[in-house]
C-alpha cells in the first residue's frame, strides 16, 4: 500500500491531531485544496484501508479517523523499501545510510544501543 504525497497531507493532519477530523477542519488546514479534491483523496485513503469515514448528519460533511497509525505506516513502508530496493537486506540499507555519512556520533551510539537491546 502506498500513500501519495497529496494523500499524505491529509494523513499527517489526522495523525498530528490524533483524533477524528471533520471535512471542515481539513479544508481549513489545506486552503490550497478544494473540498472535492479533499473528498476524493479521503475516498482513496478509505479504499486503501488507512482511513475511516462517518457522515455527519444530512450534510456532505464527514469525520475521518486513521485506522493505521503513523508508526505502523512507517514500519510497513520501511519493510517494503528494504524488500524492493535492498532485496530484503536490512544490512544493505544500513550500509547505504552509513555510506552517506549522515550519522552523528549520537545517532551511532543510539543505534548501537538498539542493536544491543535487540541482541539480548
Amino acid at each position: 500500500m502506498h500513500i501519495t504525497s497529496a494523500e499524505m497531507e491529509i494523513m499527517r493532519i489526522i495523525w498530528d491531531l490524533d483524533r477524528k477530523v471533520t471535512t471542515r477542519e481539513l479544508t481549513g488546514r489545506l486552503p490550497d485544496k478544494k473540498l472535492t479534491t479533499i473528498s476524493t483523496l479521503a475516498g482513496r485513503l478509505i479504499s486503501k484501508g488507512v482511513l475511516t469515514s462517518e457522515k455527519i448528519g444530512r450534510s456532505h460533511a464527514h469525520e475521518y479517523e486513521a485506522v493505521v497509525s503513523e508508526e505502523e505506516y512507517q514500519a510497513l513502508q520501511t519493510k517494503e523499501f528494504v524488500k524492493s530496493i535492498h532485496r530484503g537486506s536490512a544490512k544493505s540499507l544500513i550500509s547505504a545510510l552509513f555510506a552517506n555519512e549522515d550519522f552523528t556520533k549520537e545517532d551511532i551510539e543510539e543505534l548501537k544501543g538498539l542493536i544491543d537491546e535487540r541482541g539480548q
